[in-house]
């Protein structure tokens, strides 16, 4: 369970959070900024108008950023140049919009792995520190790289990774470091160039990772940041009546994920919760997930936004994309969970579930089918020892506050300063 108090920092401190990305990166961002907040630390968080209410709504200020024309075209099926181009604009918008905010006046800053080349650049520019605070690794991105996890596998990983990354980047790392009169500098990697020599923490669980984890120098793992309630959130009434109207029923839920998967997608969902003979929750998130397209059955309730905290400990099981935020949601249910990871990190989170004997099988997205989707959240339901293995990680996790971890580490920090 979280520590029964949050610690105290030495100084309280202005801290300006950046943070942006789809809802399940910004999710976990909340119970930090809002943990911090509550720590005596004063808050400003940097993130997209798109999510600006998920952190106002719990009293803290926000810039917003203006990136409404780009999200709206991220996954879109548009030639691989226009995608580089409209990640350029993203990252150019939000180094100015960050600059603008550090200007007038911040003690810290602290940043999501897709705002910490132009954090890094600024707190250079100005001289502050800048923190990252992730819940990734680059290198979790090619988890068969890093399979086994020595160490020059990792650093291979998380250099290549990076330097793919870095055309993103490179305009507005040059733009920055030329407004703030910095020395050129650039190399050619515009992350590793601005953020190796940066204090990282990870909000994730150290027991969900594989043992000897190669993790760079001044990278801690601190323990997952629980997402922010909302304030008198309460479910509706369709929810609470179809959980009270039978068997608990599976979660089917794959987050950010486009549109293009949603038709398939929920036609193998509903013919697998009939064939099976089970009832469904699915949550419709950025793909639209449906009951097939068609009126619901009495055993399919499609959802909306609900956080995974109230709803994870009333299901029987989850079938889920594997995210970082979604995967430590289920283990701290006690949640039998199904991985069908798609891009980035899944893969690795669902791996290790499967190598924790957590899950009877991983199904990869591409190769997702009804039978093997069948067969796999059969065998998960029937053997207990799966519910089982999973409460002792999920207790192992609920051990380790990740936000009382990064408070503790600021006050440190805070006192080697002022020493």
């Amino acid at each position: 369970m979280p520590s029964p108090f949050t610690p105290q920092p030495a100084t309280p401190q202005r801290i300006l959070l950046a943070t942006w990305g789809t809802t399940g990166d910004i999710a976990p961002y909340t119970g930090l900024a809002t943990g911090l907040s509550k720590a005596g630390h004063q808050v400003t968080v940097v993130t997209s108008r798109r999510y600006a209410a998920l952190f106002r709504e719990h009293g803290l200020p926000v810039r917003a950023m203006p990136l409404d024309e780009q999200e709206a075209a991220v996954g879109a099926h548009k030639p691989r140049r226009a995608r580089i181009d409209n990640g350029r604009d993203m990252a150019l918008t939000a180094g100015k919009v960050l600059l603008e905010a550090a200007g007038e006046g911040t003690d810290m800053l602290l940043a999501h792995p897709l705002m910490h080349p132009q954090a890094a650049v600024i707190g250079e520019g100005l001289r502050l520190p800048c923190i990252g605070v992730s819940t990734v690794s680059h290198a979790m991105m090619l988890p068969r790289l890093i399979a086994g996890a020595p160490r020059v596998r990792y650093t291979v990983a998380d250099a290549l990774v990076q330097r793919i990354l870095s055309p993103l980047y490179a305009p507005v790392v040059t733009a920055l470091r030329r407004e703030l009169g910095l020395r050129h500098r650039f190399t050619g990697d515009a992350l590793s160039s601005s953020t190796r020599r940066h204090t990282v923490y990870y909000g994730f669980g150290s027991a969900l990772l594989p043992d000897r984890m190669p993790l760079p120098s001044r990278h801690e793992t601190v323990g997952v940041w629980r997402p922010a309630q909302p304030p008198d959130w309460q479910p509706d009434d369709r929810l609470t009546d179809f959980l009270a109207s039978g068997p608990a029923p599976v979660y089917f839920g794959f987050g950010s994920m486009g549109r293009g998967h949603a038709e398939r997608l929920s036609r193998i969902i509903t013919r697998t919760v009939h064939r099976l003979g089970i009832r469904a929750v699915v949550q419709s998130g950025w793909a639209g997930l449906t009951g097939d397209g068609e009126s619901e059955s009495d055993d399919i309730l499609t959802i909306g936004e609900c956080p995974h905290a109230w709803l994870f400990p009333r299901m029987a099981a989850a079938v889920h994309h594997a995210g970082p935020g979604t995967t430590h949601a289920s283990l701290r249910a006690a949640l039998p969970t199904l991985p069908v990871p798609f891009k980035l990190d899944q893969p690795f989170w669902a791996a290790r579930l499967r190598a924790l004997g957590l899950t009877p099988a991983v199904v990869p997205m591409p190769r997702l089918d009804g039978d093997g989707l069948g067969l796999a959240l059969r065998r998960l339901l029937a053997d207990g020892r799966y519910r089982d293995r999973t409460r002792r990680i999920g207790a192992l996790i609920e051990q380790q506050d990740g936000v009382a971890g990064v408070v503790r580490a600021l006050g440190r920090a805070g006192r080697a300063q002022l020493g």
